[in-house]
């Protein structure tokens, strides 16, 4: 394990960060067991229920750097942006208000191929249960994503947890590499003519039919496309939100998972790692700094740890959340004590604590008998024992 040098002090800006930005909105996952969101400065999780910021009921507007991201992720071929089509694609929408209403609830910005039509048989073809014009759930489903796919310390380092300026850097790269040669949105097509080459999706391939609409990624090539239902991420398989998608190597991803095809990920703070030095445990990856225990935040480098669900803790955190009781004495058995475990029990493995009810003999390394959660070294122990002799 490295050694960690984790640093004590944050910043002021993240200290308003935790405690403005969502703070107290409702979990999810635990509804009334979480007060509400309280954000930890660097883990982007509740300190309170360790759930994550997008399984909290936040307003997508509290974190409008997603807003940001995708105003400025895409340039188009004749130089505007994507804000700027589709404002003018709203402008030039000739639907009702309450279409306009519902497309606004599927899109920041409108994609390519907006008209009322096509519009209509996209949100149409999406799943009830992520459809974000008809259903609650289907519009908490689009918000949590695009805090998940869309992770705004992936794409802006005043979210990150104190970069160097070699990291700063590193990530500046990155970020104009993916968006030049990776980022795109989805197009919506329809499929009007009979005639015209067969369109078959790229994901389920089955066959699109005259009046089906298809979504196409212009940097996947002309003749890629994908049912709108199909259009998902190749590693989470989560609905590409906004028909926002990051291309490589013949697949679509979201933000998060393209990223990781060529960065490891902090399992602590959840951002991209952009040192050479990084630590690896129990078959994760963490910034040196924040490998730390999951509950108080003690660094761990060159410590010894006890891993719980995939969480690194420090002894004392571990024998005080998850310590096993011993059966004999009732103290709790230290996580790097030696101990017995028999079915779903557990002692001290001393001899003061496993021997026999009746007579104490020592049962270390030996058989024993097992009777209404006692042990014994012999039939004539656990009958006395059972009759009050």
């Amino acid at each position: 394990m490295a050694d960690t040098a984790c640093p004590v002090v944050k910043s002021e800006w993240k200290t308003t960060l935790a405690h403005e930005k969502g703070a107290g909105a409702a979990c999810r996952v635990c509804g009334p067991k979480c007060e509400g969101l309280d954000l930890h400065f660097w883990r982007k999780i509740c300190k309170i229920c360790k759930c994550k910021l997008e399984d909290h009921e936040v307003k997508i507007e509290d974190f409008n750097i997603q807003h940001s991201i995708l105003k400025n992720l895409l340039t188009l071929n004749d130089g505007t942006t994507v804000f700027q089509r589709s404002k003018l694609a709203l402008s030039q929408l000739e639907a009702s208000p309450a279409e306009i209403e519902a497309a606004k609830k599927n899109f920041m910005f409108m994609p390519e191929g907006t008209n009322p039509q096509t519009i209509s048989k996209y949100m149409a073809a999406l799943p009830k249960e992520k459809a974000p014009h008809l259903t609650e759930e289907g519009f908490n489903y689009r918000q949590k994503q695009l805090l998940q796919q869309l992770p705004a310390h992936d794409f802006d380092d005043t979210y990150c947890d104190d970069l160097s300026d070699k990291e700063k850097q590193k990530m500046k790269d990155f970020n104009r590499k993916r968006n030049e040669e990776a980022s795109g949105q989805g197009a919506i097509k329809e499929h009007v003519d009979t005639t015209d080459r067969v369109w078959d999706c790229v994901n389920c391939n089955q066959k699109l039919h005259a009046g089906d609409v298809a979504i196409f990624a212009e940097r996947a090539g002309p003749d890629k496309c994908w049912h709108p239902e199909c259009f998902v991420c190749s590693t989470c398989n989560e609905l590409l939100v906004d028909l926002i998608y990051f291309y490589k190597d013949g697949n679509i991803y979201c933000g998060r998972h393209y990223g990781e095809l060529t960065r490891v990920r902090c399992a602590a703070c959840d951002e991209l790692i952009f040192t050479k030095e990084y630590t690896q445990a129990e078959g994760r990856s963490w910034h040196i700094k924040h490998f730390c225990c999951y509950e108080c935040d003690k660094e761990l480098g060159g410590q010894r740890y006890v891993a719980k669900d995939d969480h690194p803790y420090c002894l004392d955190c571990y024998g005080r959340k998850y310590a096993k009781v011993c059966n004999k004495c009732h103290d709790k058995i230290p996580p790097d004590a030696k101990r017995v475990t028999y079915k779903e029990l557990h002692w001290h493995a001393s001899e003061a604590c496993f021997n026999c009810n009746k007579c104490i003999m020592n049962l270390l390394g030996k058989q024993f008998i097992f009777k209404n959660n006692n042990v014994f070294c012999s039939a004539d122990c656990a009958r006395s024992f059972s009759s009050g002799r």
